[in-house]
C-alpha cells in the first residue's frame, strides 16, 4: 500500500505540473477582440498606403529621370547639329574658293547630301521629342549614328579640299 500511495502522489503531482503547464499558455495569451483586429486591420491599410506613396514617388522620380536624360540628350544633338550646320558653312565657303571646278561640283553635291541627312536628324529628333521617355532609345543611337557619319563625311571632305587646293 505504500507503493500504491508512493505512485499515486508522484502521478499527482505529474498531473498537477502537466496541468499547470497546459494552462500556462492559455492564461498568458489575452484574448483576441474585435479592437485588436480593427487595430491590425489599419496599421496594414497605413503600411499599404506607405508603401503606395513611396512607390507613387519612386515613379515620380523615374519619370523625371527620363525625362531630364532625353532633354540633355536632344541638347547635345541639338548642338552638334549647330556645329554641323556651321562646318557645312565653312565647306561651302572654301568649296566656292577653289579654283578647281570638278573638285568644286564635287564638293558641292556631297554638301547637299549632307544637308539632306541633316535634315532627316532634324526631323529625327522632332520625332524624339514627341515619343514616351522610356521609349526612345533606340532614336538615339539612329540619331547619334547618323550625326557621326556627317561629322566624318565633313571631316573627308574638308580633308579632300584641303588637298585639292594644296595641289593646284
Amino acid at each position: 500500500m505504500k507503493k500504491v500511495n508512493y505512485f499515486a502522489k508522484k502521478y499527482k503531482a505529474i498531473l498537477f505540473v502537466g496541468l499547470i503547464a497546459f494552462a500556462m499558455p492559455g492564461c498568458s495569451e489575452k484574448t483576441l477582440t474585435q479592437q485588436d483586429v480593427q487595430k491590425d486591420i489599419e496599421e496594414a491599410r497605413e503600411a499599404t498606403k506607405e508603401a503606395q506613396e513611396k512607390t507613387q514617388a519612386a515613379f515620380q522620380s523615374r519619370e523625371q529621370y527620363y525625362a531630364d536624360y532625353k532633354a540633355t540628350k536632344v541638347s547635345e544633338f541639338e548642338g552638334r547639329i549647330k556645329e554641323i550646320d556651321k562646318r557645312i558653312k565653312d565647306l561651302q565657303k572654301n568649296a566656292d574658293k577653289t579654283s578647281n571646278d570638278a573638285a568644286s561640283s564635287d564638293i558641292e553635291s556631297a554638301i547637299e547630301e549632307l544637308q539632306d541627312e541633316k535634315q532627316d536628324i532634324d526631323d529625327k529628333i522632332t520625332q524624339v521629342n514627341a515619343i514616351q521617355q522610356e521609349d526612345w532609345s533606340t532614336s538615339y543611337d539612329e540619331i547619334n549614328q547618323s550625326i557621326a557619319r556627317i561629322e566624318e563625311e565633313i571631316q573627308r571632305l574638308s580633308s579632300s579640299l584641303e588637298n585639292t587646293d594644296k595641289n593646284n
